[in-house]
């Protein structure tokens, strides 16, 4: 399988997320779904991933990722780096690969929470 945009989809009425996976299911970005359909997004992450300089973040723990924002869409790495410089590599693949993604759809699976018996 190729590189694909995941659609997440709620059950529940919640918010859509959606991630792009590479062929070998490793996550290469994630962002929210809006109101647009599946391939509008799409179209924006690819014109955004083109025209967008990214802004490389450190966390407080000395992580780096990197994250790209426009017009109401926002793209962010889904994993943290060492060094800055493989945050810039990251970014690099996404938007190699964003040119090549297919819409996909799934559902998320309620979590059923259960409880310890009490004693």
């Amino acid at each position: 399988m190729g590189v694909r945009m995941q659609f997440l989809e709620d059950p529940r009425g919640g918010d859509r997320i959606w991630r792009l996976l590479s062929g070998n299911n490793r996550p290469l970005a994630i962002g929210r779904g809006d109101l647009r359909s599946p391939l509008d997004v799409l179209a924006a992450v690819r014109r955004l991933a083109r025209e967008a300089e990214p802004t490389l973040r450190r966390d407080p723990d000395g992580r780096w990722r990197w994250e790209i924002s426009a017009d109401g869409t926002d793209v962010q790495c889904p994993v943290v780096f060492a060094r800055r410089i493989d945050a810039r590599r990251a970014f690099h693949r996404f938007t190699q690969a964003v040119e090549h993604a297919v819409v996909t759809t799934a559902y998320l699976s309620p979590v059923i929470v259960q409880r310890e018996p009490e004693q």
